[in-house]
């Protein structure tokens, strides 16, 4: 046999291996299939990476499994760890069988698996009752074995929210500093980000070289904190909001008024991004 064709099919078969395996494994920062946000029984669920290098999905719009209701923030599934087969495996929140829907905590084993068909990707979620110690699997056939309760399907309804501070900006709506302010409150409105609800609100106001809370009303998606102004229209004051939501993102901006026959002094519209944030400006 002639020694150099063999070589060049040698080669070939090598560089074919190569290109195979390039296809297969993710670049570095890639995101994952599971990533984003799912419809799960008439709620939602982001599916995001969690610090353990597995993923982790969080109830970002209420969600009822079995009989009991799943509360925005609540984090669902947990360490779905990605097999060797495309799938992934994990664990469910499950609920005591009672009319109070205690939390169980013997978590339930369980599988997902994402598919793709002409409406676009969709994920299976199957699952078995805590304490069975069946591990569920979905084959790349969507052949589904040892899943005791069942499975679930899945349709992708949205990216999962990252941590550019942006959409929490907008979030925001401070009236304008232009000008001084004779009001007697200034209102701070906030509307939840989509797919990322916030959990937490935190608005001060200094004036006086003294910094109050400013009391904050919840609504079913947005919140409103007013801050006092008083009856005096002298000096300046300073609001602060800091945010955080269900997935874990914070922001902080600020913004400064003057208050009508006080000395006039700089606006600004300034956001100080605290540890892990992004800068980014209040909305007007």
């Amino acid at each position: 046999m002639d020694e150099f064709p063999r070589r060049r099919s040698l080669l070939a078969l090598a560089i074919s291996l190569i290109a195979s395996l390039w296809v297969v494994v993710p670049s570095a920062g890639a995101s994952a299939a599971i990533e984003g946000v799912w419809s799960f029984n008439g709620g939602r669920i982001a599916i995001q990476e969690s610090e353990d290098g597995n993923f982790k999905g969080t109830v970002v719009a209420a969600t009822t499994f079995s009989l009991c209701s799943h509360p925005v923030g609540e984090e669902i599934w947990t360490h779905l760890a990605p097999q060797a087969d495309g799938s992934y495996w994990g664990l469910h929140q499950w609920f005591f069988e009672s009319s109070d829907c205690v939390p169980n905590p013997t978590l339930g084993l369980s599988a997902w698996r994402v598919f793709q068909n002409a409406g676009g990707r969709y994920l299976r979620a199957c699952f078995s009752e805590p304490g069975s110690g069946l591990q569920p699997t979905v084959a790349a056939d969507g052949s589904v074995a040892n899943a005791t309760f069942g499975c679930a399907d899945s349709s992708l309804v949205g990216a999962a929210p990252d941590s550019d501070s942006a959409a929490l900006a907008r979030s925001v709506k401070l009236p304008a500093a232009n000008g001084c302010v004779s009001r007697r409150a200034i209102r701070v409105r906030i509307v939840d980000p989509k797919n990322d609800p916030i959990s937490k609100i935190v608005v001060t106001y200094r004036v006086g070289g003294v910094t109050h809370d400013a009391p904050v009303k919840r609504h079913k998606r947005s919140a409103v904190a007013v801050v006092p102004l008083g009856r005096s229209t002298s000096g300046s004051v300073r609001v602060d909001v800091r945010l955080t939501t269900v997935l874990g993102h914070r922001w902080h901006g600020s913004r400064s008024y003057r208050r009508c026959g006080g000395k006039p002094r700089h606006f600004h519209v300034a956001a100080k991004p605290g540890r892990g944030h992004s800068r980014a400006t209040t909305g007007a």
